[in-house]
C-alpha cells in the first residue's frame, strides 16, 4: 500500500488534528503516547518528534484505528476497508459466492450509471435494485454493505465526514481537574467524557472526584431522576440529591441522597452511618452510595442488622452505567503538555 513520509513533528500533529476533528478532545503528547499504551506506537511518535519517520500507509491507518478505540469513539478496533471485505466474507459464506457477486454487479452498475450527477448517492434507488434482483435478503444485505461504506468513511484518515460535527474541544486533562464551565454536550458532564472513560474503566480512580459526582448526576438525570448536584463544597456531606419520577409522569417522588465515592479502598462503616443520619434528616425514603470501589463486610453487615434504607452501587455496577451511556463520539486534537 506505500508509504508516508512524516517531517520531524508531524506524525504526531497529523495524529492530533485527524482524531481532533472527527472527534473533539484536546491531548497532549504524554496523553498520545498513553493512550497507545502496550503498542509500539509510543516510540513511534516519540522517534517522530526528533527525527523524519516513514510509516507503512496500512500501519498508519493502524494506528489511527487504535486511538479512535482507545478513546472510546469507537467501540472496536477498526480495519478500514478490511471491515467490507470481512462483510462480503460473512454474506459469502451465508448466501453463495454469486450472491455476493450479483450485489457487487448490481452496486457497480448503479454508481456508474450516476458518474455525471452531483452531491451524494442516494443508496436507496441500489438497494431497491438488490431487492428486487435477490429478494428481501438481498435488499437487508445491501443496506449493511452501504452503512458499512458509511461507517469507514465516517472513521477514516482521509475523508472529512464524521459521526458528529463537534464545535468545540475539550481538554482529555480536564477530566482529572476540577470543573469550571458547564457541560456543552451533557446536563452535567461532557459526553466525550463518558465515552472515554467507557474504553477506560480504569480511569474511573484517576479522574477528579468532582468529575465523578457529576458522571453520577449525569447517569440519574439520562434515566429521568430531577436530579440536584450539590456545590462539592460545604455541602454538609450530601453530594446529590435526586427525586424518582412519578410512575404516571406528572411531577417528582420521593427523595434519594446520593454519596458519592471514588476510591480503591473499601467504604467503611461510619460512611454507612453518616448516610443514614442525612437520610433521616432529609426525610428521603433511600440512601445510594455509589463507589468505584465496594463495601467493607463490616458496611455490608450494619445496614443488614439495622435495617438502614442504603442500597449500594459498586465499581461493577458504574461500568454497566458507562455502557448505557456511551455514544459514539470522542477524539483528541493536538494540545501543548502542562
Amino acid at each position: 500500500m506505500g508509504a508516508i513520509w512524516f517531517p520531524a513533528g508531524r506524525l504526531a500533529d497529523c495524529l492530533h488534528e485527524l482524531v481532533g476533528y472527527k472527534a473533539g478532545i484536546a491531548a497532549s503528547l504524554r496523553n498520545l503516547c498513553d493512550l497507545l499504551e502496550g503498542t509500539r506506537y509510543p516510540d513511534i511518535v516519540l522517534e517522530s518528534e526528533e527525527r523524519m519517520v516513514r510509516v507503512r500507509a496500512e500501519e498508519y491507518e493502524n494506528l489511527f484505528f487504535t486511538l479512535l478505540e482507545r478513546i472510546g469513539h469507537t467501540d472496536t478496533r477498526h480495519n478500514g476497508i478490511f471491515d467490507l471485505y470481512d462483510l462480503l466474507d460473512q454474506l459469502k459464506q451465508k448466501h453463495g459466492e454469486q450472491f455476493v457477486t450479483t450485489l457487487t454487479k448490481i452496486q457497480t452498475q448503479s454508481l456508474f450509471s450516476r458518474l455525471d450527477n452531483v452531491g451524494p448517492i442516494d443508496p436507496f434507488p441500489i438497494i431497491e435494485a438488490a431487492r428486487k434482483k435477490l429478494g428481501p435478503q438481498g435488499g437487508l444485505a445491501m443496506m449493511e454493505i452501504f452503512d458499512m461504506h458509511q461507517r469507514i468513511n465516517e472513521l477514516s484518515p482521509y475523508t472529512s465526514e464524521r459521526y458528529v460535527q463537534w464545535d468545540d474541544v475539550i481538554p482529555l486533562d480536564g477530566l482529572y481537574e476540577r470543573p469550571s464551565n458547564k457541560a456543552n454536550h451533557g446536563e452535567f458532564i461532557d459526553q466525550r467524557f463518558i465515552d472515554y472513560l467507557a474504553a477506560n474503566v480504569a480511569q474511573l480512580y484517576e479522574m477528579h472526584w468532582r468529575r465523578f459526582e457529576e458522571l453520577i448526576a449525569e447517569y440519574f438525570h439520562r434515566i429521568g431522576y430531577k436530579v440536584e448536584l450539590g456545590p462539592g463544597q460545604n455541602d454538609d456531606g450530601v453530594d446529590i440529591r435526586v427525586w424518582r419520577p412519578e410512575e404516571n409522569g406528572q411531577g417528582v417522588g420521593q427523595l434519594h441522597i446520593v454519596q458519592c465515592k471514588r476510591q480503591r479502598d473499601k467504604i467503611e462503616k461510619v460512611v454507612v452511618k453518616g448516610l443514614y443520619a442525612d437520610v433521616m434528616h432529609e426525610n428521603a425514603a433511600w440512601g445510594v452510595i455509589v463507589t468505584t470501589s465496594s463495601l467493607a463486610k463490616g458496611a455490608k453487615k450494619t445496614i443488614e442488622a439495622r435495617g438502614y434504607p442504603i442500597q449500594e452501587v459498586d465499581g461493577n455496577k458504574v461500568a454497566e452505567w458507562l455502557t448505557t451511556l456511551r455514544t459514539p463520539g470522542t477524539g483528541i486534537v493536538r494540545r501543548s503538555s502542562s
